[in-house]
């Protein structure tokens, strides 16, 4: 019987993996050994040797362990869901955005400093969004709208020994998310309920993804060759839209149960 280890992720995985062994293990607690060129994964529940790797480690603050796993994955030649290939280019915000920006895709402008000495020429003009380091789910993240606010919080940032981007504060209306598994799109309205789009949902609806973003969302996916990945994109009130970021390990709260048992199919596939 074939071995599905699931990285992190929700308990109700196991139950789309009918005929297979599923172990799910947290990579915060466990440990990844190559061994003659195989792969072991080890935590105080055992032993595990994986025929594929279902990687669910999202919206966590990204750790160095977290990248030398995927490199170990990657030189294992385990089959994972992303490929680890795919998760190591798109683990640093910066090779994301970067990568974005690449491809001609409408992403959103930013400027940045590779340290908090010089958070004195990133001021932009009030209000504008503060984020430090390469964290997700809307953490390291803050709305300056004064230039009071900015020099409580240039005093604040100071103790961090991270790169700081400030970008313009966009109004948005909505924010959508175009999710992309396989050769399926679905896409998604959201509102925070709050100015940060992607927390704290209070509203969502599941909407026609229109062509033109199903052609960038496919460009993305087959350039980062990806089984399955996210655009977040930012609708103003007059009809501009643009990329907040990508995601490669995306929640699908929220999405049609297809989504689900399309990601399932490309896992067992593997």
């Amino acid at each position: 019987m074939k071995t599905i280890l699931i990285i992190n992720g929700e308990k109700y995985w196991k139950d789309y993996f009918a005929g297979f062994n599923v172990v799910q293990k947290k990579a915060q607690i466990s440990e990844f050994i190559v061994k003659d060129a195989e792969l072991y994964v080890i935590d105080a529940d055992g032993v595990c040797k994986p025929d594929v790797i279902f990687w669910r480690l999202g919206a966590v603050n990204p750790e160095a362990k977290h990248r030398n796993i995927l490199e170990l994955i990657e030189y294992s030649g385990i089959p994972c869901v992303n490929s680890a290939s795919t998760l190591l280019m798109g683990y640093e915000r910066l090779s994301m955005l970067n990568r974005l920006k690449r491809l001609g895709l409408p992403v959103i402008d930013f400027n940045i400093t590779t340290n908090t000495t010089q958070l004195k020429n990133l001021e932009m003009q009030f209000p504008f969004v503060v984020k430090v380091g390469n964290h997700h789910g809307g953490y390291g993240k803050s709305l300056v709208s004064t230039e009071e606010q900015w020099e409580e919080l240039k005093d604040l940032l100071f103790i961090h020994q991270d790169y700081v981007t400030t970008e313009k504060f966009i109004n948005y209306k909505y924010d959508i998310r175009y999710l992309a598994i396989n050769d399926k799109v679905w896409a998604m309205k959201r509102k925070g309920k709050y100015w940060k789009a992607n927390s704290l949902t209070q509203e969502y609806q599941i909407i026609e993804p229109e062509i033109e973003w199903i052609e960038k969302v496919k460009l993305l996916q087959e350039n980062i060759k990806a089984d399955i990945v996210a655009i977040d994109v930012l609708e103003t009130e007059n009809g501009e839209k643009v990329i907040l970021e990508y995601n490669d390990i995306p929640g699908l709260s929220g999405f049609p149960e297809d989504a689900k048992l399309e990601l399932a199919s490309i896992v067992k596939s593997k």
